[in-house]
């Protein structure tokens, strides 16, 4: 009498949890056929506007690009004034450098700015330059 494998080489097997008729399930064995379904997070599908709607995506394209570039020109123009503002400052005889080191302070939370001046403080003391 030959024995019977529990695995069939030519038929691969694997582990599901199949319905048990009474509401429950039942772990067994079933033929591989069929990808285990995949536990985590689904990729999130996007629906191209492009494909859906050609006419009307292109033109809101267009639309967002010209807003774009119309900030940039903005942001363009807003740099070259800021520039002219340095220059005039630089022409009454103000340090650039130090207009520019102020305006970084400002920006800054005052805890953090009081904290990093202790720290430079401390480090120009060891050093023997204060």
């Amino acid at each position: 009498m030959q024995a019977q494998s529990v695995t069939d080489p030519a038929r691969p097997m694997r582990m599901a949890a199949v319905p048990d008729g009474k509401g429950g399930t039942v772990h067994k064995l079933v033929p591989a056929t069929v990808e285990p379904v995949r536990k985590g997070k689904r990729k999130r599908i996007v629906p191209d506007p492009i494909k859906a709607n050609p006419d009307a995506a292109a033109q809101q394209l267009r639309l967002l690009i010209e807003r774009i570039e119309g900030i940039d020109g903005e942001i363009l123009g807003l740099l070259d004034d800021r520039n002219d503002v340095y220059q005039e400052a630089k022409a009454t005889g103000y340090s650039k450098k130090a207009m520019r080191d102020i305006i970084a302070r400002r920006k800054k939370d005052p805890n953090a700015l009081q904290e990093e001046q202790a720290i430079l403080d401390t480090y120009l003391t060891a050093l023997g330059m204060e």
